[in-house]
């Protein structure tokens, strides 16, 4: 080879060399990061988030790892209105398989209504996430583990504004796989995001996308857009879907697969829950059973600060709220607002526009307090502090409508009756009025049998029965198994707390005669 062939036959093997480490030194610079967050201070026993560096998992690795946590969630709704207008109504084909077959029914033409979903354990002592539609009216909630494991749940509490539910499970006395909450606010568009779920009955399906956008307030059924948005992914969402997870790249969960758009040949329109708007009111869902937020009271100008707004008030920029009426006798008026007002800052954080001050307020529970920077006509600026009333309450008002009776969403301790007891579950407000810490397993004594043997062995009321023979108690259908299998005649030994928190042990004999 002479010289001149092999210098070009060298400079070729600088360019090639040299393109080859740009894509790959490009490729590592833009490569995204995964985001995650800190452990979230949630009375709730929850996963701390993964950290994964980028590129050390493939998109199966998070699944194997994930789902096993997903779950199926069938809620079937026995009576009601819904089931009473159904009488002679005709289903159509495409739905037949959500229904029991012609044999199963309750009578002519009168069918239980089947609802089938997703959710996803969070706390291995049997809490679960899903979507409030899947579960709103349920006579009965059946939750299927993916390893063919099927348990009765509750609903703890739900708040249909933002479409979320907080579900219980008995796991008895075992602990059951989780799924870490991640940080849907450090989510970046683009982003690949992965949706596990139950759609149109094909269990523990996975999809793959990216987060299509961020802060979306799109109408889906009782949601308050005023109150939540949603993250928009390509990642296929169908029927069934709704109340499964969506995991970034590392398997946090950072939204809560909740509906599809289907309109105008849509395709690749899905929306989740923002795993913090979850976050923000699980405490509350875990108390009362549904969700309290902040209200101001004043109506808001529709338009915002635009360009002319902005130069009549001699604004240096448009950020802020306009006040168009202050509610009479409410938390803006009691502070000093008047109509005119602006308000620019809550607690210090500036406010971009209506929606953002709701969300801002409606962060906050009522009795809370939140100073207000108030920009007033004639360059005054000064700061304002609000008592924070009930939104629910003050919309109603407004609007001269009933208040949703929102105890009604409360989980009601179920009852099991028993060895001439009565038991219920230990609920969070009894812990806290007996003083018992979340080491304390058990149901508690509501009524004991005037004539029974459990009242001649001096068992009270408001004892907690940890144990039956050699099964520990944790909840009421936990009682129902153990105490359904005691054979008549049988004896049987009783532990537990007394009310004063000693400890006790009674023996037992189950009423009625052996075979």
């Amino acid at each position: 080879m002479n010289s001149r062939a092999f210098g070009f036959f060298s400079l070729l093997l600088v360019i090639g060399a040299s393109i080859v480490f740009g894509m790959l030194l490009g490729g590592k610079l833009n490569a995204p990061d995964v985001a995650h967050a800190a452990p979230m201070q949630n009375r709730l026993e929850l996963a701390p988030a993964r950290y994964v560096p980028s590129g050390s998992e493939t998109i199966a690795d998070v699944v194997e790892q994930s789902l096993p946590a997903v779950v199926s969630v069938t809620a079937t709704q026995l009576t009601g209105k819904e089931a009473e207008e159904s009488e002679g109504e005709d289903v159509p084909e495409m739905w037949e398989w959500l229904f029991p077959p012609e044999d199963e029914q309750r009578g002519p033409n009168r069918r239980p209504r089947v609802g089938e979903g997703s959710g996803f354990v969070i706390s291995d002592d049997g809490y679960v996430l899903t979507n409030n539609h899947v579960v709103e009216d349920a006579d009965q909630i059946e939750v299927g583990m993916q390893d063919g494991r099927k348990f009765a749940a509750e609903v703890v509490g739900a708040d249909p504004s933002i479409d979320l539910a907080l579900l219980k499970v008995n796991p008895r006395g075992e602990t059951l796989p989780t799924l870490p909450l991640g940080d849907s606010e450090s989510l970046r568009v683009g982003e690949w995001v992965i949706a596990i779920g139950n759609p149109l009955d094909f269990e523990q399906t996975v999809t793959v996308g990216v987060v299509s956008a961020k802060e979306r307030r799109v109408p889906i059924g009782a949601t308050d857009s005023m109150v939540v948005s949603f993250i928009q992914t390509d990642a296929a969402i169908n029927f069934g879907n709704s109340g499964g997870p969506l995991l970034d790249g590392a398997g946090n969960v950072i939204g809560i697969n909740t509906a599809i758009r289907r309109a105008n040949f849509a395709e690749g329109i899905g929306f989740a829950l923002p795993i913090n708007h979850a976050r923000a009111v699980m405490d509350q869902l875990l108390d009362r059973g549904y969700v309290r937020r902040g209200y101001i009271g004043i109506t808001m100008n529709r338009n915002g600060i635009d360009d002319t707004a902005r130069e009549w008030y001699g604004l240096p920029d448009g950020f802020g709220v306009i006040i168009d009426d202050v509610a009479g006798e409410g938390p803006a008026e009691r502070a000093g607002l008047k109509k005119g007002d602006i308000i620019r800052k809550v607690n210090g954080e500036r406010v971009r526009d209506n929606r953002d001050l709701v969300g801002k307020i409606a962060s906050h529970q009522p009795g809370d307090h939140v100073e207000l920077e108030v920009f007033r006509r004639g360059g005054r600026t000064f700061t304002a502090r609000a008592t924070l009333e009930d939104r629910d309450e003050g919309l109603a008002a407004i609007n001269n409508r009933p208040l949703p009776d929102r105890e009604e969403r409360r989980a009601t301790p179920k009852s099991g009756t028993g060895l001439g007891i009565t038991v219920e579950n230990l609920t969070r407000e009894l812990r806290e009025s007996m003083g018992l810490g979340r080491s304390v397993r058990g149901v508690i004594v509501a009524d004991v049998t005037f004539d029974s043997e459990a009242a001649d062995k001096g068992l009270l009321r408001n004892s907690i029965i940890t144990k039956i023979n050699d099964d520990s108690i944790a909840e009421v259908d936990h009682w129902i198994d153990v105490v359904e299998d005691l054979g008549p005649g049988a004896a049987v030994k009783m532990e537990g707390l007394q009310p004063n928190g000693t400890i006790f042990t009674v023996f037992l004999r189950v009423p009625g005669q052996a075979d």
